[in-house]
């Protein structure tokens, strides 16, 4: 089943917090996020949106559970996302599945 992970945060207004934030996803989580992705065949794919406030929404898609269980699981890879959330603000972070419906035999 896939998943996605949904994250939502606020960027800096501070332009030197900012450029901390840009230098530190360039120097740090890229490399390491694509690095886990390559050495484990994890199928995903992510995009960002954003409002024109400083909001930004990150929608990634895992092809799987597993996918997903194999960069969130990596000690190094939670380490990372720990330091950047001190570089953001109102950071939200949601797991979604598929829909589903309720079986016959539950109703």
């Amino acid at each position: 089943m896939p998943v996605v992970l949904l994250v939502e945060w606020d960027n800096p207004k501070d332009e030197e917090r900012n450029e901390k934030r840009h230098k530190y996803v360039r120097e740090v989580v890229e490399p390491y996020s694509n690095k886990l992705i390559h050495q484990n065949g994890i199928k995903v794919d992510s995009s960002d949106w954003a409002d024109n406030t400083g909001h930004i929404v990150d929608w990634t898609i895992y092809e799987t559970m597993e996918d997903f269980a194999k960069m969130w699981n990596d000690e190094r890879y939670q380490q990372i996302w720990a330091r950047w959330t001190s570089l953001v603000y109102n950071v939200r972070i949601r797991l979604l599945r598929p829909s589903t419906t309720i079986p016959e035999d539950l109703k």
